[in-house]
This record gives C-alpha cells, sequence and structure tokens, in this order.
C-alpha cells in the first residue's frame, strides 16, 4: 500500500476538497460589535485562518483589526481562495516551517504573495516526522507519548529557538511589514506560540492568550476528522486515528510548558521578553504603538 501523506503537526501536506468560494467579509470593515464573529477568515483549503485583533489588553486597549493574521498550511489553497487571501493586503507573509517542510508542501500562492514570502524556520524539539510517518501508517504506535512531544517542543521554542522568535517580533516594526500573515503547518503549535509571545508583549492578559491558543482545535475539527479516517485506511486500521489526538490539537499543557520554561529560565514572562527576545520597554511601547487601539478612540 503506498504511503499515505497526513497532516500531522509539523511537516504533512494538508488535504483540503474544493469548495465553491464565496467572497468573505473582513472583520475589519465590520462594525465593532460584528468583528469577533468573523475572526476566522473561512476559507475552505485554509481552515485555521484568522484574524488576531479585538483582544483587550490589561490596559483596556484593543488589538487592531486587519493587521495580523495566523494560519496553517498554504500548500492546497484553491485560486478561488487565492483571491480572497489577496483581499487582506498583505506585505508580507511569514513561513515558520522548516526547509524539509517547505519542500515537501510548498506555499501555493500568486506570484504577487509568493514574491511576500520571508522564511523564518523553526524545527521544534527532537520530532522525526517522516520517522513518525511511517510508524503510525504500519500500525507502529504502541509505546509513542504524543502528548510529552508536543511539551517538549514548546519548551524548545523558548529555549532554542529565540532567535527566530525574537526577529519575528522585530520584523513587526518594518513600516513595510504589515499586515502580515504567518503560519506554520496546522497553524496552532509554532503560529500559537508566535501568536502568544506577542499577545503578551501587548499586554493581552494570559487567560485570553489562552483562549486564543485553544481556538485552533474547533477551527480544525473537521480537518482532523479527515486525518484520522486517512489514517485508519493508510494503516489498515492497525492504527486507531484516537491515539493521533494530542498530536492534532492544541491542549493547555502545551502552552502552559513554554510558559513554565520563561520563568525556570527568565524569573517572569516579562523577564523572557526583555531578556530572551530582547522585547524592551521601548520596543515594547512601539509594538502596542502600532498594534493597539488607543484608549481615546475606544
Amino acid at each position: 500500500m503506498a504511503m499515505t501523506r497526513i497532516c500531522l503537526v509539523f511537516s504533512f501536506a494538508l488535504f483540503c476538497g474544493l469548495a465553491q468560494a464565496t467572497t468573505l467579509p473582513l472583520a475589519r470593515d465590520l462594525p465593532a460589535a460584528e468583528r469577533e464573529a468573523q475572526r476566522l477568515f473561512a476559507l475552505p483549503s485554509a481552515p485555521n485562518l484568522r484574524d488576531l485583533g479585538g483582544y483587550r489588553t490589561a490596559d483596556g486597549r484593543t488589538v487592531k483589526w486587519g493587521l495580523l493574521y495566523r494560519a496553517g498550511t498554504l500548500d492546497a489553497l484553491e485560486e478561488a481562495d487565492q483571491r480572497e487571501l489577496q483581499r487582506l493586503q498583505l506585505r508580507r507573509l511569514v513561513d515558520l516551517r522548516s526547509r524539509q517542510e517547505i519542500d515537501d508542501a510548498p506555499d501555493r500562492l500568486p506570484p504577487e504573495l509568493a514574491a511576500l514570502r520571508v522564511e523564518m524556520p523553526v524545527r521544534a524539539g527532537t520530532i522525526d516526522v517522516r520517522e513518525l510517518s511511517r510508524r503510525i501508517n504500519g500500525g507502529d504506535v504502541g509505546d509513542l507519548r504524543l502528548d510529552d512531544l508536543l511539551v517538549d517542543a514548546n519548551r524548545s521554542f523558548v529555549r532554542e529557538h529565540r532567535q527566530v522568535f525574537s526577529d519575528w517580533l522585530h520584523g513587526l516594526l518594518d513600516e513595510q511589514g504589515t499586515p502580515v500573515l504567518y503560519h506554520c503547518t496546522a497553524g496552532k503549535d509554532r503560529t500559537g506560540f508566535a501568536s502568544a509571545i506577542l499577545l503578551l508583549a501587548l499586554g493581552v492578559p494570559e487567560g485570553t492568550v489562552m483562549q486564543d491558543y485553544l481556538a485552533s482545535n474547533p477551527y480544525l475539527e473537521d480537518r482532523n476528522r479527515r486525518i484520522g479516517e486517512r489514517v485508519r485506511q493508510a494503516s489498515a486500521g492497525r492504527t486507531d486515528p484516537a491515539i493521533l489526538q494530542p498530536l492534532l490539537e492544541v491542549r493547555p499543557r502545551y502552552l502552559q510548558a513554554a510558559l513554565q520554561a520563561m520563568r525556570e529560565d527568565y524569573g517572569t514572562v516579562e523577564g523572557f521578553l526583555r531578556d530572551g527576545l530582547g522585547i524592551d520597554d521601548d520596543l515594547r511601547a512601539r509594538l502596542r504603538e502600532r498594534f493597539l487601539e488607543p484608549l481615546a478612540s475606544r
């Protein structure tokens, strides 16, 4: 039986069926009361693409809509969805995937969007995705502790990939750098961590940051169900799709592992932002000026 590629966390191509395209409302263009309902930019071939706007900070400001978009893989982007993506008026598109992942599943973009791509590769922890795929398809999963893999991966974001995430945050201050879309494979782990540190730098409380982090689960539910069925078929029933759930979803303990690593190594989350990522008071003030609505405008 031919090896079936599955989209797990870091380097599997996303399968999406064809769907009839419609013009989607942009949250930034709607009245304030209607924006939250349109946070998800529901492209059929990019199921976890959403606006990071609208979250409230501890001092009562809100993140601006229409500047920050997080997403999963774009390798299956249909032509109609490519046209929808162009409506976001992006100035930068950041790819957090490894070179192996990019080679295996390159973004499918029109030339004007492809020209905006910036690669900032993050390889999380010790996961060998090709070996993992082989074992899953072969039913050799008895000793896998998949939830621990994601805990370790989130710690590695703090301890092994600080420079990438520092560059990511500093790049947001480039005048030509926004609106920006940033993505990995599922749009939940590396992208989830990138979103978390940005929201924390903007002063969004940890509880709200966790809420955004966990929102990937309902948005990816249909995709994950399809993946599970394909795994069942590829393994001739030897692999129960339920065993993959720790990889296909996000769980509070994953992000909590990253936050704990920040506190262990830097004393506080603020210490990690300042000393680990180089986001001093001046840079934080500039990030907040750019991405937060002024109090007077609310």
